[in-house]
């Protein structure tokens, strides 16, 4: 790539490099940053399985794309440890991916400056990031990302806030705690996974559903590593909006029998007058559970009823 003729753009730069002994990162420090400062639109950088130390010396590779990446639309950067500048600028960036990705350096930088300098990001996709020295993510003067249409959040150490992601269509998020419901005027596809429980998350999953009135497409499922216990069920006495005229799948996953997921699923179908599916998975599917849950009455004639045996 060196060798070619300086006067092409660069479109796409596309790199993955693992345990290959042919992987330098003093080459890769060579020709990562000549592409980005040719203006190159599309980057993907993937170092899964490389050590420490070999990340570490690819500090050139990544403050380039920090400092010199403005004509970036697209970043996917995957196992990466990056010194980071003072202040993000992003301006035409619309997808940005990051897994395994940690920032460190200047303490004042955290997440509200990474998404400020991505103003008209569309497509997010967010995995064990971390700022070594600042996980803040409070909100601040950020009013969220306008233009977004997909986020998907999987970081357990902290939440994202609601109101950052809230005009995305679609959004898969995992949560570690109870967070505070914005409006999701947008959003038609959610997948919610809770990597911990809490006494009132039944009526918090019901109070978020009140503030989604065009989803279509709804997700529960768990990762718990530890369990506790939540309280009982309460059917609300109005009917979420979405719920009683939009809905069209539900999928309940990780089902454990137990006596509040039971009403839930009954409360989708008994009002969800548009579903098409319902799906309900896991390892503890009881054969009574299944008879009630079939002969339960449905707001819907055209609603099917699934079950899937983990």
């Amino acid at each position: 790539m060196l060798t070619r003729d300086p006067t092409l753009p660069i479109r796409m730069f596309h790199l993955k490099c693992g345990t290959s002994p042919g992987c330098d990162p003093h080459d890769i420090n060579r020709f990562v940053p000549v592409a980005v400062k040719k203006g190159i639109e599309n980057l993907i950088l993937d170092f899964t399985g490389t050590s420490h130390d070999f990340l570490i010396r690819l500090g050139p590779t990544f403050s380039s794309v920090f400092n010199c990446g403005r004509n970036l639309v697209v970043l996917k950067l995957k196992f990466a440890i990056v010194n980071v500048v003072a202040q993000f600028d992003f301006p035409l960036l619309k997808t940005l991916h990051l897994a395994y990705v940690y920032f460190f350096g200047d303490h004042t930088s955290d997440f509200n400056k990474l998404f400020v300098g991505c103003p008209i990001l569309e497509d997010l996709q967010i995995s064990n990031v971390q700022f070594l020295l600042s996980n803040r993510c409070d909100g601040g003067e950020f009013k969220g990302l306008s233009n977004l249409v997909r986020a998907d959040i999987s970081n357990r150490c902290w939440n994202m806030p609601f109101s950052w992601i809230c005009n995305a269509k679609f959004l898969r998020v995992i949560l570690s705690k109870e967070q505070q419901v914005h409006n999701f005027h947008n959003l038609t596809c959610m997948e919610l996974i809770f990597g911990s429980s809490w006494c009132t998350k039944w009526k918090w999953v019901l109070e978020l559903l009140e503030h989604c009135p065009k989803l279509q497409n709804l997700t529960l499922d768990e990762v718990l590593h530890f369990y506790r216990a939540e309280d009982d069920w309460k059917e609300p006495a109005i009917v979420p909006k979405c719920i009683s005229s939009q809905l069209r799948t539900c999928s309940l996953k990780a089902h454990r029998g137990r006596t509040y997921e039971l009403q839930f699923a009954e409360y989708i179908m008994k009002n969800a007058t548009g579903m098409h599916t319902m799906t309900i998975s896991g390892r503890r599917l009881e054969h009574q559970m299944l008879l009630k849950l079939s002969s339960c009455p449905r707001g819907s004639a055209t609603c099917k009823l699934s079950f899937e045996f983990d």
